[in-house]
């Protein structure tokens, strides 16, 4: 008995390593599934005595990001590779869908703090998150939101 209840154990196991999908390049984050205000609250120098209200952080990949008060704008000093061309920021407000622009002035570039991997921030109905190293979502509140990363790039 102890060994046909040790072959059917393994003969499961063998099964369920076949039917798992081998890991491939992660894909683009669904933004209905991962809340992002499930993050913990990164603690750090995010703000700086010029900019009333304002939230700023760095990723850890080196762009520039900032939240402002009451839902907006949020945005990064980045675009993605997909990005169309001559454009330098993404940006989002509450009462819009986040769109990529070009601006003369970096105006999400402070010396802040690096937001880690896995934390966010918030501000004022605002939040934003480093889901790895090379992906930031920022979203505000009447679902307007984008997610950020080195190729991709996802606006809504």
């Amino acid at each position: 008995m102890t060994v046909r209840c040790a072959a059917a154990a393994a003969g499961l196991v063998g099964l369920i390593l076949i039917a798992t999908p081998i890991a491939s390049a992660q894909p683009a984050p669904d933004q209905n599934v991962k809340d992002i205000r499930a993050y913990p609250l990164a603690q750090g120098r995010y703000s700086t005595p010029d900019d009333f209200y304002f939230v700023f952080f760095r990723t850890p990949d080196g762009r520039a990001c900032g939240i402002g008060p009451n839902g907006g704008p949020v945005g990064c000093d980045a675009v993605p590779a997909d990005a169309p061309p001559d454009t330098n920021q993404t940006v989002v407000n509450s009462w819009a869908p986040a769109q990529y622009r070009h601006s003369d002035t970096a105006a999400f570039t402070r010396d802040v703090d690096v937001l880690p991997v896995g934390y966010r921030l918030e501000n004022w109905g605002a939040t934003c998150a480093v889901e790895d190293e090379n992906v930031v979502r920022c979203q505000t509140y009447n679902s307007h939101g984008f997610t950020l990363g080195r190729g991709y790039g996802e606006l809504w």
